[in-house]
């Protein structure tokens, strides 16, 4: 049952990372971003203020890839970045007020692709799942 569990995992989390998904969710959003740059994008609003090292931990990629990814989303505005108060040598990024009208374009999108993956499931069945998918990653935390 584990096992299934974990391919299950992993069919979603393969469907969610398709670069050619993350195409299809920037042109439906209207915005003008790279889909590896979208990528690091996505990573600074989930964990924002957040430092380039912490995001190329989460996204399992290197640090100077993530830094050039930066780089272009502070030229496009979308983020700022500055030294951090406890070591200068790292740079933390936080999205810009653009950066948040982006963000809220993308969010409108992603959540009515939801509403149609989800449109035939109960809200009591929506509200479940959101509970266990919020179990499972609790109880993965204490595991590590």
């Amino acid at each position: 049952m584990e096992n299934e569990i974990f391919k299950a995992l992993l069919d979603l989390v393969s469907l969610l990372n398709r670069p050619d998904r993350d195409k299809k969710m920037i042109a439906n959003a209207g915005v003008n971003l790279e889909p590896t740059t979208f990528r690091v994008f996505g990573g600074v609003v989930h964990l924002q203020p957040t430092s380039v090292g912490d995001l190329a931990a989460m996204m399992g990629k290197n640090y100077s890839s993530v830094s050039r990814q930066i780089d272009k989303l502070e030229t496009a505005g979308l983020v700022h970045t500055y030294a951090s108060s406890a070591d200068s040598r790292i740079r933390i990024s936080e999205l810009t007020p653009y950066g948040e009208e982006v963000y809220a374009k993308i969010s409108d999108t992603r959540e009515r692709i939801m509403q149609e993956a989800l449109s035939d499931w109960s809200q009591e069945d929506r509200q479940e799942l959101l509970y266990k998918l919020r179990r499972l990653f609790d109880s993965m935390l204490k595991i590590d």
